[in-house]
Order: C-alpha cells, then structure tokens, then sequence
C-alpha cells in the first residue's frame, strides 16, 4: 500500500508535506507521497535563501493576506491540471 500524504501551506507560503493537516494550515493536494511531492515540488518556488524550501508563488511577496490567499487559491487552480490517480488539488 502506498503512503498517502497531503501538501499544506502556512500563512507565509511555506509549503510542507505530512500525513495530517496542521491547525492553521491550508491544504494545497493530497495523494500518494511520490506523485505529490513530485507535482508540488516542480509547480512550487523554491526559496531565494536555501534553495530548498518551497512556497506557493505570489504569497511571499503578497502585500496583504487578501493578495496571498488569491496566491494560493491561483496555486491551487493550477496544480488542478495535474490531477490523476493518486493526486487530487484540494479546495478547487
């Protein structure tokens, strides 16, 4: 049986992986681990600083949380277009 997994974002666009939803997280996909992290990895931005961790596009550079949920909610829509089996876009 393959681990099923969900992609989760914060308040600043970090994005994270793990078997159960933060409290005060967004969650972004769910499915199986590989094919989410594969999917999230390649759609996310990867941090100006490490070079590793991942953020929605648009949040960190969001003037208000207004424009950062309409980041995340574009974000979403757009990992939508890779839904299949064992990936499903949460929230669209």
């Amino acid at each position: 049986m393959k681990k099923t997994i969900t992609a989760y974002c914060f308040a600043s666009g970090h994005i994270d992986f793990g078997a159960t939803l933060p409290e005060g997280a967004i969650a972004l996909a769910t499915g199986e681990e590989t094919i989410v992290r594969d999917i999230i990895s390649v759609s996310a931005r990867l941090s100006r600083y490490d070079n590793e961790t991942l953020f929605v596009p648009g949040v960190p550079e969001a003037a208000n949380q207004r424009e950062g949920i309409v980041a995340v909610a574009r974000f979403i829509q757009w990992i939508t277009k890779s839904n299949q089996p064992g990936f499903r876009a949460l929230g669209a």
